[in-house]
């Protein structure tokens, strides 16, 4: 019976020891999400539920590399807000009561989530009007990076906004704007075509 009783503790511990931390992924009035269309941050406007998704970064050192989590979450029909606040999920790669850094990535649904996850994967950056990346016009941001230790067993879920983690952060245009050189471009062809057209 002792042996049983030694057997079932030693499991609970190891089982205890690879539990994969929680934290709470969503933001409030002082964390809320912005973006840019024309240099100025502004709040999110009201958009329907789902048109943005917010995916968690982590890595073990605050210089990266970050990888992504399986962590998302979408926009509530305010738009700023990531929901629901009670939502509090177990982070793959991360151990229950264990410190990591990490940081949150935001984009556009338009480009899809399934596609998002793997170029976050393969690349740990956004690179905004990158239209090589971007496949239809939208907004993407990466967060400042925090770090914390997550919760799990009786440690509440480490909160991933505010304190040490994330701040708000900004989603500038991706896709949409079209880069100096084929503005550029442009222009000499508009030019051309007129003086071909007074040149009749």
């Amino acid at each position: 019976m002792k042996k049983l009783a030694a057997i079932l503790c030693l499991s609970a511990l190891t089982t205890g020891a690879f539990a994969q931390g929680t934290v709470s992924f969503a933001n409030g009035v002082s964390t809320l999400i912005s973006y840019s269309p024309s240099g100025s941050a502004q709040t999110l406007p009201a958009s329907p539920v789902g048109s943005y998704y917010f995916g968690l970064l982590i890595g073990s050192a605050a210089a990266g590399p970050f990888t992504f989590s399986g962590v998302i979450a979408t926009n509530t029909a305010a738009g700023s807000k990531l929901g629901p606040p009670t939502y509090t999920p177990q982070v793959n790669g991360w151990t229950a009561q264990t410190s990591m850094f990490f940081e949150v990535a935001g984009w556009s649904a338009s480009e899809g989530i399934t596609f998002k996850n793997s170029w976050l994967l393969a690349n740990n950056t956004l690179a905004p009007g990158n239209s090589a990346v971007w496949t239809s016009p939208g907004y993407a941001g990466l967060s400042n990076i925090g770090s914390g230790t997550s919760g799990g067993g009786v440690t509440p879920p480490l909160p991933v906004f505010g304190g040490t983690g994330v701040s708000g952060f900004d989603l500038t245009p991706v896709g949409a704007v079209p880069e100096p050189t084929s503005m550029a471009l442009a222009g000499l062809g508009a030019a051309a075509l007129l003086i071909f057209r007074r040149r009749k």
